[in-house]
């Protein structure tokens, strides 16, 4: 702001005679703010702490440090001071040093008259406030160039964003066109990031897949990727085709993404172990955008430049989180249509499943009657030896023929059981035979693959009232499982030996038992627990496998091994029936799966009331 022509000035008057310093100050005080010096020296002193001295008044001669000495440095202290040199000699090369070093603005002479000398000094004062106010202007001039050059280049950078924005939306609109007559999205997917490379003018452009590994580690693998033919630092720097998330220090990406959040920064504005990390990679700015699917992050896309530190603009930022956006929907559509799919191979494979059971109702009655007169006639045989040659191998050979009858009619009768269709009604049962049958599907295929089967069954279990054919379900989907885990564990390490255990009996209603229970009024009607419990030493599961192994069609099996629907349905069919599963396992140790059923001392009828937390 300019100075107003009614405020007092600061002037500084040296000279080595306090008698001048005085009357100076006598003179001019109702006109200036007066400050004095004695010496060269003290007046810097003042120079350097007194930032608004508007005029300078210096005797010429003084020991030490002259008067243009003393000018000449004080120029560079307080350059737009008005100095004036006072002297009472009239030496001409004096003059020329002080006009030429000191940058004189006045040369007056000793004795000085107050009316002639304030004269000067006001017009010195004069003379500053307008220097003073042109600076302002100068500097307000300034400003506003530098606002205006800065608005200026705003609105380029705008509009060239905007370009990029519906550029990228066009592409993301074509694309979405495309998806639609298609069930899958890999196919469009490279040309997608070249076009979003190529309108945004990145170096790289890559989409990046997660999934845990077996430590539990969250990993992002690299799907497609993009390079920008004429940015050679780009093509020869090694990107990351799979790592940790902990091992790259970038933890705190993950936790970015699952906020749906943006990373838009070039790397001066990131934490000192990312910015290193993606500086390796020739990074100087990135853009990563999490792909979501129904509020899970599946991956991210992410633009990279590796020329210049830029930063992003909003509207090109919404345009990539659209790009994102359609990458998750067409993820999201191919996984709903495979999944379709897969359902309706389970719907076939049922109906295939149903039409052998019914094929295998109709052959075990057949074979039942077979069986039926080879039993009659062996036993007559039997009957006859044992008459007239006890001691024979044809006896021995006949009662041999009669317990192989009736061991192959036993596993008819399991297989025609098994077979038949559940009506869905409750019973009571001892769930020691269900388990029984559904062991017999298995006992040849363990002996036959060299597993190790333990069974520790008690057949002194209390009756429960449930359906024996959805609880058989159950056990063999656990067994199978477990037959699955030892011999993948097996082809790892072929030296490892494969063992399953199976127990089930009755276990006592503990507090800690007590405490996984509902609220019921009739609680104190539970009076145990019964156990089924299936332990293998197989490849076993993560945390992060275990928390989705119940989920409908998740499955670490390979392609055609594993349809996903084993664990899912037994958790299903636990919870129809008033049962818990329960789950413990770790990777490459194995893993154990409990099954409760509780158990009451009334009647087995009350089962409904009582649930077991999950």
């Amino acid at each position: 702001m300019p100075l107003p022509t009614n405020e007092k000035l600061k002037l500084l008057y040296v000279d080595d005679e306090a008698i001048n310093l005085s009357t100076f100050s006598v003179a001019f005080r109702p006109h200036f703010i007066i400050l004095t010096a004695q010496s060269g020296e003290e007046a810097l002193e003042i120079l350097n702490t007194e930032k608004s001295i508007a005029i300078m008044v210096v005797d010429q001669r003084m020991p030490g440090m002259s008067g243009t000495q003393l000018l000449e440095k004080a120029s560079k202290i307080a350059p737009h001071a008005i100095r004036i040199m006072l002297t009472a000699f009239s030496d001409p090369p004096d003059i020329i040093d002080a006009i030429n070093k000191g940058e004189v603005y006045s040369y007056l002479k000793k004795p000085w008259e107050k009316t002639d000398l304030l004269m000067q000094l006001t017009k010195a004062a004069d003379r500053y406030r307008l220097t003073s106010q042109n600076q302002q202007l100068i500097k307000e001039l300034s400003a506003k160039n530098l606002a205006l050059e800065k608005e200026l280049k705003n609105g380029q950078l705008l509009r060239e964003a905007l370009i990029r924005r519906d550029m990228i939306l066009a592409a993301v609109n074509e694309t979405a066109q495309k998806l639609i007559r298609s069930h899958q999205w890999r196919p469009f997917a490279k040309d997608f990031i070249s076009r979003l490379g190529l309108v945004m003018a990145t170096s790289r452009v890559h989409i990046y897949r997660h999934y845990h590994d077996e430590q539990g580690d969250l990993r992002a693998c690299r799907e497609f990727e993009w390079i920008s033919e004429g940015d050679s630092q780009a093509a020869l720097a090694d990107t990351a085709v799979d790592f940790s998330y902990r091992e790259v220090e970038l933890e705190r990406w993950p936790q970015l993404f699952a906020n749906q959040e943006i990373l838009a920064v070039p790397l001066s504005e990131l934490p000192q172990q990312e910015a290193s990390r993606l500086r390796r990679m020739s990074i100087r700015s990135i853009v990563c955008a999490p792909i979501l699917i129904d509020g899970q992050t599946w991956g991210f896309l992410s633009l990279e430049d590796c020329l210049t530190q830029r930063q992003w603009h909003e509207e090109e930022l919404e345009a990539i989180k659209a790009a994102a956006s359609l990458l998750a929907e067409a993820v999201h559509r191919e996984e709903m249509e495979q999944d379709l799919s897969l359902k309706q191979d389970q719907l076939a494979h049922a109906g295939r499943l149903n039409a052998i059971g019914e094929m295998a109702s109709g052959m075990a009655h057949e074979i039942d009657e077979a069986m039926s007169i080879i039993s009659l006639e062996a036993d007559k045989f039997a009957n006859y030896f044992q008459a007239n040659a006890p001691q024979s191998k044809e006896r021995k050979a006949a009662k041999d023929i009669v317990r192989q009858v009736s061991k192959t009619m036993r596993i008819i009768e399991d297989m025609r059981t098994f077979a038949s269709f559940s009506d869905r009604q409750m019973a009571d049962v001892n769930i020691f035979w269900p388990t029984t049958q559904a062991l017999a599907f298995f006992r040849e295929q363990f002996r036959l693959y060299l597993i190790e089967l333990e069974e520790d069954l008690h057949e002194e279990i209390p009756y429960i009232k449930t359906d024996s054919q959805r609880y058989g379900q159950i056990v063999v989907n656990l067994i199978s499982n477990a037959r699955y885990a030892v011999r993948s564990m097996r082809s790892k390490q072929p030296d490892r030996p494969m063992r399953i255990s199976i127990s089930l009996k009755e276990i006592p209603l503990t507090d800690q038992l007590k405490g996984r229970l509902t609220d019921n009024d009739q609680d104190q009607q539970l009076t145990s627990i019964i156990e089924l419990m299936v332990t293998d030493n197989g490849v076993g599961m993560t945390p992060e496998i275990m928390e989705r192994c119940t989920e409908p069609f998740f499955t670490t099996k390979p392609a055609g091994e594993g349809t996903g629907l084993g664990l899912s349905v037994s958790s299903s069919l636990a919870k129809e029936l008033g049962f818990s599963l329960q789950i413990e396992s770790k990777p490459s140790e194995g893993s154990t799966f409990r099954l409760l059923i509780p158990v009451c001392d009334n009647s087995p009828t009350l089962l409904d009331s009582y649930q077991i937390k999950s």
